[in-house]
């Protein structure tokens, strides 16, 4: 019963998300029938897909881990190599920012998935850099820790308020201060990768 709510509450979310960028290409396709020129709108309705497609993946994505609770494991990755081309990523997606990175020489990982682990960690960066403003520093750092790693992405955003920081991993949901500063997300981005990580 349980699982059922949270997919009508998914599905039910996904709805409202997508109603927004569903009517401002209603709109463009309208006026294209009335004749008005909307060649200036094309890479707005460009956009507006692409952020639907997006959503309607991420949303599939979180209910099939949600629902069917893979077993996402099995390989042996290098952690070093994975964050290296994550963070080379983020430097060519956000030119504006000092990303640096610490990492050890090499860090084995057994029994992981290298698709899981590279999106949630690419969320966690992404955030970062998106909350960071521009000319400020991102650092992801690794260390061996407890037969494991543990892995820290610091930034020089807004924050999250003390009694937000569990809430914010619910699919959907937007920080307070997150909301004045960047609302471009849906909020979709961290519950996937703790369901990844998980």
């Amino acid at each position: 019963g349980n699982l059922i709510l949270t997919q009508r509450r998914l599905i039910a979310d996904l709805s409202h998300e997508l109603r927004t960028p569903l009517a401002r290409v209603e709109m463009a396709v309208s006026c294209a029938q009335e004749g008005i020129d909307t060649q200036h709108l094309l890479p707005r309705i460009q956009r507006e897909c692409g952020l639907m497609r997006n959503l309607v993946e991420d949303t599939l994505t979180l209910a099939w881990l949600e629902n069917e609770k893979p077993s996402l494991s099995g390989e042996t990755l290098d952690l070093t190599d994975l964050l290296d081309s994550i963070v080379d990523d983020a430097r060519y997606e956000f030119p504006d920012h000092q990303l640096t990175a610490e990492l050890p020489e090499s860090a084995q990982l057994r029994g992981s998935s290298h698709r899981a682990l590279a999106q949630a960690i690419e969320n966690v960066v992404r955030n970062a850099c998106n909350y960071t403003p521009a000319g400020g520093a991102v650092r992801v750092s690794l260390r061996a820790a407890d037969g494991g790693y543990t892995l820290e992405v610091a930034d020089q955003g807004p924050g999250v308020p003390a009694d937000q920081l569990e809430l914010i991993f619910k699919p959907f949901f937007r920080s307070s201060k997150a909301n004045n500063h960047q609302p471009t997300g849906y909020g979709l981005g961290l519950a996937l990768a703790r369901r990844q990580v998980e």
